[in-house]
């Protein structure tokens, strides 16, 4: 496919309609916001735009009104990181780009490589200065044929994905002359922030990275559920069997490159808090509220693809078991410090480490600016090293899986015989 490149139209600062009240103009970080690495979630958004105004002087004004009222309710999204524990709500508002193509929006997304994905993704901001990091950058881009994409980058210490789709529903809401509600600042009630964290700031990977992505289908994503079912496993879902059959072709790919032996690995995956913990947290509480459980894996039967699911299934039970009673603060997070979430912070050279966030059965594909539901969405960027991001397929019965692995262990995962039976390389 040639190669195409967006014109930048306009760059412009976004603020909220309404001024942040006084009340409301120190926002607290939790603790788990904290411990989240400084970095961007980067989300992007293909729409076709059959069903609405094809104007790109009437989109362009829509999405940036729509924008400014939303981000009243949102208000932390228009502020900035002030030290490791507060974000000053004081309006300085978000970075909103508008660029044009001369494609085909289902053309291009037939033909492209998910590298070229950067291409409608707005510049990342610089990481020096924290006061002056813009929390929230977008941009748009509008397609000749009248589609659109929006490309997003959220710092992932204001929200999870959780709440990243609550505000773009509503930003989706307010487009369509509905009204949005007002976040809760409730998280640092069950995770009040501590004095002696420094917030982190993500650091690039070394080695040459190669992030590709493989799509289960319904067809192949139930044969792979039966596969684990005729082995015992009760239930297994979709995240669980494509997440341990990836695990098991990650390692086994890992080991041919380097020693050719088994190393021991652990396997981190990302929950989310929200539906899990007692008491239940108000439905708008914005910020980080998701943790991870852990496998670890030494022997080869450990490695079988049954025994994965099998153990992805029990510490997910497991988790959720302990979470899930009235607990103290002190308590909960005690519970979040197992020594087996402890195993993903350390910097321990001899275990390789795979993490796995899913943002399957999340609303994303619900978010409609009057044009449809998106025809695409997904997870840009280069990805960090064994890092494993699960989304629905726009049906909602399959899973694509975006996999970042080492140039050489992707050369071999990406001809795995085991994997391909189940998944296709796009």
């Amino acid at each position: 496919m040639e190669t195409i490149k967006p014109e930048i139209i306009s760059r412009e600062t976004i603020k909220p309609s309404s001024p942040t009240p006084h009340s409301k103009r120190i926002f607290k970080l939790s603790l788990l916001d904290q411990l989240t690495a400084g970095s961007y979630v980067p989300i992007i958004f293909f729409y076709q735009n059959k069903e609405g105004n094809n104007n790109n002087s009437v989109i362009s004004s829509g999405l940036k009104k729509s924008l400014s009222e939303t981000l009243t309710h949102y208000y932390p999204l228009a502020g900035r990181i002030i030290d490791g524990a507060t974000i000053e709500c004081n309006d300085e508002g978000a970075c909103f780009t508008e660029a044009r193509v001369k494609s085909h929006v289902e053309e291009f997304l037939k033909h492209h490589e998910d590298r070229n994905l950067e291409l409608f993704m707005p510049d990342e901001i610089s990481r020096q200065g924290w006061d002056k990091r813009s929390l929230l950058i977008i941009q748009i881009t509008l397609f000749s044929c009248g589609g659109i994409a929006i490309g997003m980058r959220i710092a992932h210490e204001v929200a999870d994905i959780a709440a990243i789709s609550a505000f773009l529903n509503d930003w989706a809401a307010t487009m369509t002359h509905k009204s949005g509600k007002e976040i809760s600042a409730e998280l640092t009630r069950f995770f009040p922030p501590s004095d002696s964290v420094s917030m982190p700031q993500a650091l690039p990977d070394k080695g040459n990275l190669v992030r590709k992505r493989f799509i289960f289908d319904s067809i192949k994503l139930d044969k792979l559920k039966a596969k684990a079912t005729r082995s015992g496993v009760g239930n297994p879902t979709g995240v669980e069997v494509v997440a341990a059959l990836i695990y098991r072709c990650a390692v086994a790919a890992e080991s041919k490159v380097t020693s050719g032996f088994l190393k021991p690995s652990a396997f981190t995956q990302v929950v989310n808090l929200r539906k899990r913990i007692i008491p239940r947290l108000p439905e708008k509480s914005f910020g980080n509220m998701t943790w991870f459980y852990a496998i670890q894996t030494a022997e080869e039967s450990e490695m079988e693809f049954p025994a994965l699911v099998g153990q992805l299934k029990a510490g997910l039970a497991d988790f959720c078991d302990s979470i899930g009673k009235n607990l103290t603060r002190q308590e909960l997070i005690q519970l979040l410090f197992r020594e087996d979430v402890k195993a993903h912070f350390n910097d321990d050279q001899y275990v390789n480490k795979y993490l796995c966030t899913s943002w399957c059965r999340s609303s994303l594909y619900e978010t409609d600016f009057g044009w449809g539901k998106p025809i695409w969405l997904g997870h840009a960027g280069s990805g960090s090293k064994n890092l494993i991001c699960l989304n629905d397929t726009r049906e909602g019965d399959g899973i694509e899986a975006f996999v970042t692995l080492e140039q050489q262990e992707m050369a071999l995962f990406e001809q795995d015989e085991e994997l391909l039976q189940f998944c296709y390389l796009h």
